[in-house]
């Protein structure tokens, strides 16, 4: 179906005086979008034990919330407005999941029985390692909630300007605050 030929502002108003063929239009109009933003925090964070589908959900509900919030009296794109919504909506699970993750006191933990150590080095080795994530947990439970979150963005491979966009902060913010982690790391390591 060619979706260029509806006009997102009239399948709003439809939309608002609860004409669900118009949402329907409109959502397969704006799926692509959709589903490429959910990809991209996905795969950042599919370990975390959630599936494509739950980000997916988030995405539609937030797509959901924003044609019911949009006003085009404010001179915003129909289009901005809605990937800025989904951007926040999926950038919040993500911080949700990763909070989440943390207050999980066992997820780390590893029965040294499971682990198939032969030599004492390899024993000295795994603990050494324990002992370090254990050093960087710490640091992580010291922190903010915005400086944990750059530190997880930041692992995830985002640079600073991403980051900033995401957490809606300046970017000379967030490269301050990223500087200021890693000496904090560095400081619980040495």
């Amino acid at each position: 179906m060619n979706y260029k030929n509806y006009n997102d502002y009239e399948l709003i108003y439809d939309v608002k005086e609860n004409d669900y063929n118009s949402y329907n239009i409109l959502f397969n109009k704006y799926l692509p979008v959709l589903k490429s933003l959910t990809y991209k925090y996905y795969k950042n964070y599919k370990n975390y034990g959630y599936d494509y589908d739950d980000f997916f959900q988030e995405a539609s509900i937030a797509f959901s919330n924003a044609v019911e919030k949009y006003d085009a009296e404010k001179n915003a794109l129909f289009y901005t407005f809605v990937t800025l919504c989904v951007n926040r909506s999926l950038l919040s699970f993500c911080r949700m999941i990763s909070c989440h993750r943390k207050n999980i006191s066992n997820c780390y933990l590893v029965n040294i029985d499971d682990c198939n150590i032969c030599e004492e080095s390899n024993i000295d080795n795994y603990f050494s390692y324990r002992g370090r994530i254990d050093i960087i947990k710490k640091a992580i439970y010291n922190m903010d909630i915005e400086e944990s979150c750059i530190l997880e963005l930041k692992y995830n491979g985002f640079t600073y300007k991403e980051i900033s966009t995401l957490l809606d902060i300046s970017l000379r913010r967030a490269q301050f605050k990223g500087r200021k982690i890693l000496k904090e790391i560095k400081n619980y390591l040495d």
